[in-house]
């Protein structure tokens, strides 16, 4: 419980001084603005701000089972982010937490210390996400589609306690850490993770990359009058569809990822391709050793602001509302994410989650999608999502082969 109320009393008292410090202290440096309510004085600087989203999902000739009753449900809305946080920074010193009430049990997102040690080199001690797939990093609120990559989302970790040294040049970048796992309050969660993650910058746009983790994942006993829950990586599509439940996993989990990334003007490329190996030390039916669960996932995409704005991390319509029509980019992005194992093919193929030879289950997703900022502060989403399950016995509707599709939007309120 105090881990949950920690998050609350700092919202707390951001949302009190949002409220009161800039009347109070207008004149001693503070300012409000597109990019929040920031305060610069002498060394100091602080920023607050945040940013709400909210979704819709519809099926198309289709309804999605739900993962926890089985039931069949229709489309939904949802508020889905309330970010909230502040960034402070004092010389080589800078400080940084973010909260999400709206996500119980996960409210805490980061909350770290950054110290700057050299020209180039900082220490970063804390909560924040584990440097694994450049997409994952990539905040939620500047991601080019609704949901993120499968790969991002599924087989790349997520935030943890840990310490980190990152250093930067004006052609590379090197990420490396040690976590308490990789994924705080996720089901999966290993024991202490070891990340790197390298990216080059060879010419002007361009970023290519690659990332790394080492971790081990210990079972849930197993045996007479226990319930034992697995913890392998899942699979769910970007509908909310399960396609591949959870395996029981033991011993060691590997990741090992490449990304690329080029952006010239309005044109945006990227791609990405993710793996992760996890072993099944005596996790058979009898508690024997099974041959290690293997999950894939390459995603590429692109994006093309029509209005011809410069594509970057935060997009600045050149003719807002009123004086033009904001900023427009279309894209598109085709992905694939598989599950099976590295044993032989050979014998009967099982769905269950403790298969020596697992019935290898995918998703082939195809979205394009349809972006607008009216202001550089609000934006509008929608995407068209097109999946293909590999195994008709692992789809949303047993046995149909065939395309599933789902329409996404979202509306984004953002401060800084």
């Amino acid at each position: 419980m105090r881990a949950s109320r920690t998050p609350r009393v700092c919202l707390v008292a951001c949302l009190a001084g949002f409220g009161t410090a800039p009347a109070a202290l207008a004149q001693e440096g503070w300012d409000f603005g597109a990019q929040g309510l920031s305060l610069r004085r002498g060394d100091l600087r602080f920023q607050l701000g945040g940013y709400v989203q909210a979704d819709f999902r519809s099926y198309h000739d289709w309804e999605a089972g739900d993962e926890d009753t089985g039931l069949l449900r229709s489309d939904t809305a949802e508020l889905r982010r309330v970010r909230i946080g502040f960034e402070a920074r004092y010389r080589r010193l800078t400080l940084e937490l973010d909260v999400d009430p709206r996500d119980e049990g996960d409210e805490l997102k980061n909350a770290f210390a950054n110290l700057r040690l050299a020209k180039g080199l900082e220490l970063q001690v804390g909560h924040r996400k584990l440097p694994v797939s450049g997409e994952f990093l990539t905040s939620a609120a500047k991601t080019d589609f609704v949901e993120r990559s499968l790969l991002a989302t599924h087989i790349g970790p997520a935030r943890d306690w840990g310490v980190m040294l990152q250093g930067e040049g004006d052609w590379v970048l090197l990420q490396a850490g040690v976590f308490k796992g990789d994924g705080r309050t996720r089901r999966d969660r290993s024991d202490t993770t070891g990340v790197a993650r390298l990216v080059f910058h060879p010419a002007r746009g361009l970023e290519l990359g690659g990332s790394a983790s080492l971790a081990d994942v210990e079972a849930e006993a197993a045996g007479p009058g226990l319930d034992p829950r697995p913890k392998g990586i899942v699979g769910e599509g970007p509908s909310g569809f399960l396609f591949y439940d959870r395996h029981f996993v033991q011993g060691r989990r590997r990741r090992l990822g490449l990304e690329g990334v080029y952006r010239r003007g309005p044109l945006g490329l990227s791609g990405e391709w993710l793996r992760a190996r996890e072993d099944r030390e005596g996790q058979g039916s009898v508690l024997d050793d099974l041959p290690a669960q293997v999950a894939t996932g390459w995603y590429a995409g692109a994006t093309w602001l029509v209005t011809g704005e410069k594509k970057d991390n935060t997009i600045r319509p050149k003719r807002p509302l009123p004086r033009g029509p904001g900023a427009i980019e279309i894209g598109a992005r085709l992905e694939m994410f598989r599950f099976d194992d590295d044993g032989p093919s050979s014998g009967f193929e099982g769905a269950g989650n403790r298969a020596r030879n697992i019935r290898p289950a995918g998703d082939r997703i195809v979205t394009g999608g349809l972006t607008w900022w009216p202001v550089a502060w609000l934006r509008f989403m929608g995407n068209v999502v097109v999946e293909r399950f590999d195994d008709p016995l692992l789809a949303p509707e047993p046995g149909r082969r065939g395309h599933y599709v789902t329409f996404l939007a979202r509306t984004q309120l953002q401060l800084r």
